[in-house]
Formats: structure tokens, sequence, C-alpha cells
């Protein structure tokens, strides 16, 4: 019998074999970074004429697939005003399973948070916050394919199985507007001075208000921020379309705490704000 390790891709191997064919180099003592879920690997490395680059891996089963193409179509689809770094090259190889390699320009700034969610109050100033403002409001005209979502429409209708609240209120789960949308924008994929959106492999269409419910969710543990964004995205979170986009990640969240300690320490908080979505005023 062939034990789970040895049917498990290889990422440190691939990095490095990334970074030969690429013609980059990289410090034997480089701290390396694995993805939520270990499926991808990266790290800092330095183009043959000293500039530096930012080096990730990841693995499939077979080459495509959401994930696979997202950063390429974002590159080639999304404005230049949404900030974040430029793909400078892409690598792929092998069949069953699938490498690919992505090199971007190494980012300016500095992660809001080494963590999804916030463990302190963020401190980004007024400018910050109307820059991400502007930048989800450019997002949204991008034309992400019909194909391309962060979730399905049938995804938000069973999301009462892990909030039975929801059926209980009545609250209709049919999403009146989908708009391109990043999917994932934690505290983790932001920077400050400047700002930039890191990762945009899981970008698409998702219900008008998603990205700031998002972001709003992942700042419950730290009062003072999530009040931060409901006020940048008041008239968005306060709509009937905002508080379903609220009720979707929050549902998210606690069916992600059966898997990973992130989401089990966010879970508490998720579940006590959907209550507060659905308790009438």
């Amino acid at each position: 019998m062939t034990s789970s390790s040895e049917n498990t891709p290889d990422l440190h191997q691939a990095w490095h074999r990334a970074i030969m064919d690429l013609d980059l180099a990289a410090s034997d003592s480089v701290a390396l970074h694995h993805g939520v879920g270990g499926r991808t690997l990266s790290g800092p490395a330095t183009t043959a004429d000293g500039s530096p680059v930012w080096l990730r891996v990841m693995s499939a089963p077979r080459p495509g697939g959401k994930a696979w193409n997202g950063a390429a179509l974002a590159d080639a689809l999304v404005s230049d005003n949404v900030p974040r770094p430029r793909l400078l090259a892409e690598h792929t190889w092998g069949d069953a399973p699938a490498f690919q390699a992505l090199m971007w320009e190494r980012m300016k700034g500095t992660v809001v948070s080494t963590t999804p969610d916030l463990t302190t109050p963020a401190k980004n100033d007024a400018q910050w916050w109307t820059d991400l403002r502007r930048a989800l409001t450019t997002l949204e005209t991008v034309p992400a394919p019909a194909d391309r979502q962060v979730f399905s429409q049938a995804f938000v209708h069973r999301i009462p199985n892990h909030l039975p609240e929801i059926a209980e209120a009545g609250v209709d789960l049919n999403v009146g507007r989908w708009v391109a949308s990043h999917g994932d924008l934690h505290w983790a994929n932001l920077t400050h001075d400047p700002l930039m959106i890191l990762d945009w492999e899981g970008w698409g269409l998702a219900p008008l208000g998603y990205d700031a419910a998002v972001l709003h969710a992942y700042a419950l543990p730290q009062p003072e921020t999530a009040a931060e964004v409901r006020e940048v995205f008041a008239d968005i979170l306060d709509t009937d379309a905002g508080r379903l986009a609220h009720l979707v990640i929050c549902a998210e969240i606690i069916q992600a705490a059966e898997r990973d300690a992130l989401h089990a320490r966010l879970a508490p908080y998720a579940r006590r704000f959907a209550t507060e979505i659905l308790t009438p005023q």
C-alpha cells in the first residue's frame, strides 16, 4: 500500500527546479512560505540582473482549472488601477501531477497581517482606505468570464446547512448581482506603504459586497478595525445584498472551522455576527 506522503508532490523540490529553469538565484537559507492547505510554496529570489522577485509554485492533479489559470487571467483582464504585483513569468511542467511556477515582481509594501485574521487592530490611514475602496470599485467593472465564479448560486442555497437560522428567518438567498471580485480578500492578502492586493488565483464572479464582507468577517476579532470596514463600505454592506454577502462568508467560516485552527477561532465571531444580521431590529 502506498503511503499518503509518497503521493504528496514535493513542492520544495519543485520550487528549486523552478529557480533553475527560470535562471533565478535564491539563498540556501531562504524562508519558504506554505499556502493554506499546503498546495503552494513561495519565497523570494532574484533574477540574473539582480532584480528582486517572488516565486510561487503549486501542484495540481492535472494542468488547468480556476486556481491554475487565475493569476494569468487577472494579469490579462484586471485594470492596472487595481494595485497588485506584476506577473513576470509563468513556467509549467509535468502532467500527473502538474506543476506551475509563477514569478512576480517583489511587493514593495508590508502585509497588513501575517495571518488572514487580525490579532491586533490594523493601522491604515484614510488614504489607504480610500485607495482600497477605489480598487474594489474598479475591480467590479472587470468583465470576468461567466464560467469563472468564486462560488455558485447552488452553494449560496446550501449555506443554511451551516447557519440554520437563515432558513428560519426566510432570507432570500438568490443573488441579485454578481460582480468581479478578488474572492479571498483577507488581511494577509493586503499590504500597506503602498497598498497592494495579493494572491489572485481564486478571483471571479461573486455577489456584490462579498470582498468587503470577507474583509469585515476576518476583522471581527478586532472591533475597531471591523467598524472601519463597516464605515468605508456602509453603502454596500448595509443593504440586502451586503447582508447576504455577510451571511455567505459567515457560513463559509463556520464550515471551514472543522478543518483548520484559523477558522475555528473565527467561527464564534462569525456565528455571533450572523445572528445580529438575522435578528429583527
